[in-house]
C-alpha cells in the first residue's frame, strides 16, 4: 500500500497513542460514513477497553481531526458554514437561535491508516508469526474472557502449571513470563487493563 503525507500523518497519531491506537482506527471506521458528532462522541465512549483511556469523547474526536483522519463538516439553519469551528464561535452574524449542526466523515488518508494498522496490529498476523505460542495465548484470552479478568500473577501460574513458559529444562528457567503475553495481546487490542486485571476485548473473546 503506497503511503500519502497524509497517512502517513495519521499513522503517527496511532503509532504514538498506544493506549488509544485500537479505538482511534475503530472510530475511524465507524465515521467511513458520515456520522453526526454526538454518534462519534458516543462510540468513543461504547468503545473504551481500559482506565488508562482518560481523554474525553471530544478530545478523541478532535485529535482525529487535526491529523486529518476526520473531516468535520458544519451546518447552520440547514446549509454549510464555509468557515472553521473558531470562526464559528467568533462569529457574531449568526442568530442566537441558530440551528448548528455537525458531521464527521473519515478522510481517504484516515482509512487507509486504519486499514494499515489493522492489518500490521492483527491478532491474525500475531498467531501467523507465532504458531508455536497458540496455546498460550488462548489460554490467556480464555482465563480472561470474562468478568473479573486475571492479574498478571495468576495468569504467570496458570502458564507455569500448563507448562507454557517455555522452560528451559537444563536450567530449569522459564524463558517467557506472563508479562510477554499480556503486553504482546494488548498491543494487537486482543487483551486490556481495566485498573484491577486483564480482560480480553470482543477480539480476543472471538478467538
Amino acid at each position: 500500500m503506497e503511503t500519502t503525507e497524509g497517512m502517513a500523518a495519521v499513522r503517527r497519531v496511532l503509532d504514538d497513542n498506544p493506549a488509544y491506537r485500537h479505538l482511534y482506527s475503530s472510530l475511524i471506521s465507524h465515521c467511513r460514513e458520515e456520522r453526526v458528532l454526538e454518534d462519534a462522541y458516543a462510540f468513543c465512549d461504547s468503545a473504551r477497553t481500559s482506565q488508562s483511556q482518560i481523554l474525553s469523547a471530544a478530545a478523541m474526536v478532535d485529535t482525529l481531526i487535526r491529523c486529518g483522519a476526520l473531516s468535520r463538516c458544519i451546518f447552520v439553519d440547514g446549509a454549510p458554514y464555509e468557515g472553521s469551528l473558531e470562526a464559528l464561535q467568533a462569529d457574531e452574524a449568526l442568530p442566537e437561535d441558530a440551528s448548528i449542526e455537525m458531521f464527521v466523515c473519515a478522510t481517504k488518508d484516515g482509512l487507509a491508516a486504519a486499514a494499515a494498522q489493522d492489518e500490521e496490529r492483527s491478532l491474525g498476523r500475531l498467531i501467523e508469526e507465532n504458531p508455536h505460542r497458540l496455546a498460550a495465548f488462548t489460554a490467556v484470552l480464555k482465563a480472561c474472557a470474562d468478568e473479573p479478568g486475571c492479574t498478571t500473577r495468576q495468569l504467570q501460574e496458570l502458564l507455569k502449571e500448563a507448562d507454557l513458559l517455555e522452560t528451559e529444562e537444563a536450567r530449569g528457567i522459564d524463558g517467557l513470563h506472563a508479562s510477554y503475553f499480556t503486553g504482546t495481546l494488548e498491543a494487537v487490542g486482543a487483551l486490556a487493563w481495566n485498573g484491577k486485571a486483564w480482560i480480553a476485548t470482543e477480539k480476543g473473546r472471538a478467538l
